[in-house]
């Protein structure tokens, strides 16, 4: 947690700002316009791709925020109220990654991105987001299970492909680039090469 602290102190703060107002925008249009809506409470779409990176790239809190602003703007843009645990569904997509990336330190692996999107998989869309959807709505948890459990294996390989292809590309060393303070400070994402 130290190190963390330490590294937002290094860290230009406005275009860290800036990065993430990107990624919650590229995360509520994958969301909400270039989605595949399959029945009454299941999307098909990679609008977590961009806070799993923004997680990855910035640390929990910054990914957390990110993964609250995408859901919460999301849903006032289209017209219903913020389902609370789908919120947390949402907010640990962003910390999850931060979280996960104390694991690995030299660099990451597939299967580093894999086992952060799969633990979202099971505690987000088959837990909180089960459980948000069945208080708030009454679907079945037969209904909802079934739905899910077809849905999320394709979430977690189409998002680990994404995230990891993503991240492995010349945008994180941008970002990196682009984040730093000019006065000697390490890169946030030291295992990104």
């Amino acid at each position: 947690m130290k190190e963390d602290l330490y590294l937002m102190k290094k860290v230009n703060n406005v275009k860290v700002l800036a990065f993430t107002g990107v990624l919650v925008a590229m995360s509520i249009i994958l969301t909400r316009l270039v989605a595949i809506p399959i029945g009454t409470s299941i999307r098909l779409t990679v609008g977590q791709t961009p806070v799993y990176l923004c997680g990855f790239w910035f640390g929990p809190l910054v990914g957390g925020i990110c993964g609250f602003l995408s859901d919460f703007l999301g849903a006032i843009l289209q017209g219903y109220a913020p389902n609370p645990m789908i919120s947390v569904t949402a907010i640990l997509a962003g910390v999850l990654p931060g979280l996960f990336r104390h694991f690995y330190t030299k660099k990451l692996e597939i299967w580093h991105v894999l086992a952060v999107i799969v633990v979202h998989g099971i505690v987000g869309s088959l837990g909180f987001t089960c459980l948000g959807l069945h208080m708030y709505y009454g679907t079945p948890w037969v209904v909802l299970y079934a739905q899910r459990l077809v849905q999320t294996p394709l979430l977690v390989a189409l998002n680990t492909l994404l995230v990891f292809f993503l991240y492995k590309s010349p945008l994180t060393a941008m970002v990196n680039k682009s984040t730093m303070v000019k006065n000697g400070s390490v890169n946030v994402t030291d295992h990104a090469k």
